[in-house]
C-alpha cells in the first residue's frame, strides 16, 4: 500500500493534464519503479513512495525517464563531492550557519495555490571570505530535495527563482565557480525531478540593465518568457504575490529571519532523510549495463568535449545565465580596483571552464542562410565547431583581449567565408589597429555626443531596403553635408564607425551580403578634400579591408566635381586590385548609377522608395543612444603588442607609407 499525500484539486487538475498523470494509476507505477530499483547492483536509493512519486511527476510519468533521472541523480552526486559530502547534515554547524544568513529563502505558498514554488536567493549576502560558492550550493541542494519530497507546487508546477543582487560584489562573482556552476547545473536538469519555470534577476546595476535587454532578444520565445533582469526593487511583485513576500521585501509575511527560523526547524526535521543519503549512492564497479561514457567526472558533465547528454532547455538556460554572469562581471568589475587587476585572469579562467553549446547567434532568414551556404561557404552544423575553435585559439594568444560570444565570432567567420585562418587574422587586426590608432578608428573613450551631433547632419544614411530586396546593405554617404571648419573627415570617419559597429553587432544583411556605398559628393569643395589625405585613405582601406568582416560589394561615386580624377587617381593605387574593381566613378551621369542600383532603392529625397532621411536619423539616433555602455566596455578589449608571441607587427610597412610616397600614381 502507497503512502502518498493527496494533491489539492487544482494541482491534481494540472497534473492529470501537463503531467500525464493517471491517479489510478499511481500505485502501480510506483510499484515497478521500485521493483526495477531493487534489480540494480550498482544503485542503492531511497524507496520512499513520495520520493518515487516525485520523479515519475518530473518524467511526466514515463517510466524509463523516470528510471534514468534517478540512476543520474545518484550517478552525478557521486561526481560532485564538494558538495554531497559528510556535511550535508542537519546539525552541521556551516549549514545551520548559512541558513541563519539567509542566503536562501524558500518562500510558502497559500494552500490553493497552484503556481510554482518560489526561492529567493541572495547572491551578496555571504561572506566569501568565510564560505566558498559549494557550501551555498551544498545547502541549497538540500533544500532543493526537501522542495521535491514535500512541496507539491514544485513537483507539480516546478518552481522559480528569484536572483537578488543586492550587495553583489566583484568577490561574489570570482567566487561563482564556473565548472562546478555548469556541473551542477547538469545535476538540476538531469537529475532533479523539478522544473525550472523560471530566474529573475532583481536589484542589478543599472547600467547592466539595460544591455541585457538587448541580449535577451537572441534567445529563444521559451527563454525570453522564463527569465527577466530588473534594477527596480518592486519588479519581484510581478512575479510573488506581495502577501507571500517578508517585510524586508515590502511584503507582509513575517521577516527573513522568521523564514530562516522556518527553515531551520525544517531541516531538522529530515534529520533521518539526510542521514540516510549517506549510505544511498552508486558502484560502478556493478553495474550490469555498459557504464556511462569515460572514466573522469568531467565525462559525466560532457567536459571532455560532448554535451550530447544535456537538454536543450538547459543549454538555452545555462548558455543566459553564463552571458548574465559576464555581463554582470562587466559592469561591477570595471568599477572595482580589485576587479581591474584580475578580471583577465578571471574571464580566462571562465572560458576554459564553460561547456560546449549549441551557438547563441540569430537565426537568418531562409534566403539569408541560402546565401550564407552559397556564398560563404556556411555548413551550419559546423558552426558550433568552428566557433569553438576559433575562441580558444583567441584564448591562447596572450596580447590579444577580444569579444568572444558566439554572435561576434560567427559574424567574423561569415565575413572570411570560413576560412580560420583568415578570421583568426581579421580579429588580430581588428583589435591592433583599433588600439594602436585610437583616436581614428574609435575603438575607445568614444564621444558619443559629438558622434550623434554629426550623425544627425545626416553623412552617413543606412538605407533600410537592401539592395534587389535580397542583395546588400546600401549606405549613402553625403560628404559635403558636414562643414569642414568645424569637423574634421577623421571625426566623420569616427561617427561611421559607430554605426559600422552596430551593423556588426545586428544586421545579418550586411554580413551575409556585404555592403554597397554610394559617395554623393555634391558640394564638395577644396576643404573637403584636403582632409582626406593619402595616409589617411591608406589607413581607412587597410582597415576596411583587413580587419572588418563586412565585405564591400560596390562603391558609387555620384556628383564628382572637376579635379576629382586627379585625386582618385592619387589614391587608386593605393587599394588592392579586388577593390580596384568595386570602384565605380559616375560624375554626375544617375542613369549610370540606376544601372547598378535602381532608383527605387535609393531615399525619398533622392527620388527613390527606401525611406526618408529624416526617418532613417531618427531610428539610428535611438540606436547609437543605446550603445553608450557597448562602448564603454569596449575599453576592456584590444591588445597588448609586448605579450605578442612571435614577430612583432610592423605598422608602417602594413600601410605602405614608410616616410615616402613613392607607391602613388602622380601621372
Amino acid at each position: 500500500m502507497t503512502f502518498l499525500r493527496p494533491l489539492p484539486a487544482g494541482l491534481q487538475k494540472i497534473a492529470i493534464e501537463e503531467l500525464n498523470e493517471v491517479p489510478d494509476r499511481v500505485e502501480s507505477d510506483i510499484s515497478s519503479l521500485r521493483i526495477w530499483l531493487q534489480k540494480q547492483p550498482h544503485l542503492s536509493a531511497c524507496m520512499e513512495d513520495q520520493f518515487l512519486l516525485s520523479f515519475l511527476r518530473g518524467s511526466k510519468f514515463s517510466l524509463e525517464k523516470a528510471k534514468q533521472k534517478i540512476d543520474r541523480f545518484y550517478t552525478l552526486q557521486a561526481v560532485i563531492p564538494e558538495v554531497f559530502n559528510e556535511h550535508r547534515l542537519v546539525d552541521d554547524p556551516q549549514v545551520l550557519e548559512i541558513i541563519r544568513m539567509g542566503v536562501i529563502l524558500r518562500i510558502p505558498l497559500d494552500k490553493g495555490d497552484t503556481g510554482p514554488a518560489v526561492t529567493i536567493i541572495r547572491v551578496g549576502s555571504y561572506d566569501t571570505q568565510k564560505f566558498k560558492f559549494q557550501d551555498i550550493i551544498r545547502v541549497g541542494s538540500m533544500f532543493g530535495e526537501i522542495m521535491m519530497l514535500e512541496d507539491d507546487n514544485a513537483t507539480v508546477s516546478g518552481y522559480m527563482e528569484i536572483m537578488d543582487m543586492t550587495g553583489v560584489t566583484a568577490a561574489n562573482l570570482f567566487a561563482l565557480q564556473p565548472q562546478l556552476l555548469s556541473k551542477f547545473s547538469a545535476y538540476a536538469d538531469e537529475a532533479m525531478p523539478t522544473r525550472q519555470k523560471g530566474i529573475h534577476f532583481i536589484n542589478v546595476p543599472r547600467a547592466f540593465e539595460t544591455g541585457f535587454k538587448s541580449l535577451l532578444s537572441w534567445f529563444p520565445g521559451k527563454i525570453r518568457e522564463r527569465v527577466s533582469v530588473s534594477a527596480d526593487p518592486e519588479a519581484i511583485f510581478e512575479r510573488v504575490s506581495r502577501e507571500y513576500l517578508p517585510v524586508e521585501y515590502g511584503g507582509t509575511k513575517g521577516s527573513i529571519q522568521d523564514l530562516t527560523e522556518e527553515m531551520e526547524s525544517k531541516l531538522g526535521s529530515y534529520r533521518s532523510y539526510f542521514e540516510g543519503t549517506q549510505i544511498f549512492g552508486i558502484n560502478e564497479q556493478l553495474r550490469e549495463e555498459q557504464r556511462l561514457p569515460g572514466n573522469s567526472h568531467e565525462s559525466h558533465f560532457g567536459v571532455d568535449g560532448s554535451f550530447r547528454l544535456l537538454a536543450i532547455d538547459r543549454l538555452d538556460s545555462n548558455r543566459l545565465f553564463q552571458s548574465i554572469h559576464d555581463s554582470l562581471s562587466i559592469t561591477i568589475l570595471r568599477h572595482t580596483k580589485a576587479g581591474v587587476a584580475t578580471r583577465r585572469s578571471f574571464a580566462d579562467q571562465s572560458n576554459r571552464a564553460l561547456p560546449k553549446m549549441p551557438p547563441a547567434i540569430r537565426p537568418l532568414s531562409p534566403e539569408l542562410q541560402k546565401n550564407a551556404v552559397e556564398k560563404l561557404n556556411e555548413i551550419p552544423e559546423k558552426i558550433e565547431d568552428d566557433i569553438a575553435a576559433l575562441r580558444e585559439w583567441i584564448r591562447q594568444q596572450p596580447h590579444l583581449k577580444a569579444r568572444t560570444d558566439d554572435q561576434t565570432l560567427v559574424n567574423f567567420l561569415r565575413g572570411c567565408k570560413y576560412s580560420l585562418e583568415r578570421t583568426k587574422s581579421k580579429i588580430d587586426r581588428f583589435y591592433t589597429l583599433r588600439t594602436k590608432y585610437p583616436d581614428f578608428y574609435a575603438a575607445h573613450n568614444v564621444d558619443v555626443d559629438k558622434m550623434l551631433e554629426i550623425f544627425r547632419l545626416g553623412a552617413i544614411i543606412l538605407l533600410p531596403r537592401p539592395l534587389n530586396d535580397n542583395g546588400p546593405r546600401i549606405a549613402l554617404l553625403r560628404q559635403a553635408v558636414y562643414d569642414p571648419s568645424k569637423y574634421t573627415f577623421q571625426e566623420v570617419n569616427h561617427a561611421a564607425g559607430l554605426m559600422q559597429q552596430i551593423m556588426l553587432n545586428e544586421d545579418d544583411v550586411a554580413i551575409v551580403n556585404g555592403m554597397v556605398s554610394i559617395l554623393d559628393l555634391a558640394n564638395v569643395t577644396t576643404a573637403h578634400f584636403l582632409h582626406m589625405t593619402p595616409a589617411f585613405a591608406k589607413k581607412m582601406t587597410v582597415f576596411q579591408e583587413e580587419a572588418l568582416p563586412l565585405r564591400p560589394q560596390g562603391v558609387h561615386f555620384i556628383n564628382t566635381p572637376g579635379g576629382f580624377e586627379t585625386i582618385f587617381n592619387m589614391v587608386k593605387p593605393m587599394l588592392s586590385k579586388k577593390q580596384q574593381g568595386r570602384l565605380y566613378v559616375h560624375g554626375s551621369k544617375w542613369e549610370a548609377l540606376y544601372e547598378q542600383v535602381p532608383k527605387k532603392y535609393l531615399p525619398v529625397e533622392y527620388g527613390g522608395e527606401n525611406g526618408s532621411i529624416p526617418e532613417i536619423i531618427a531610428e539610428w539616433e535611438q540606436r547609437i543612444l543605446a550603445y553608450r555602455g557597448f562602448w564603454e566596455e569596449e575599453n576592456n578589449y584590444g591588445t597588448d603588442e609586448s605579450l605578442r608571441l612571435g614577430k612583432a607587427v610592423d605598422f608602417e610597412s602594413l600601410f605602405g607609407l614608410q616616410g615616402s610616397f613613392r607607391q602613388l600614381n602622380v601621372d
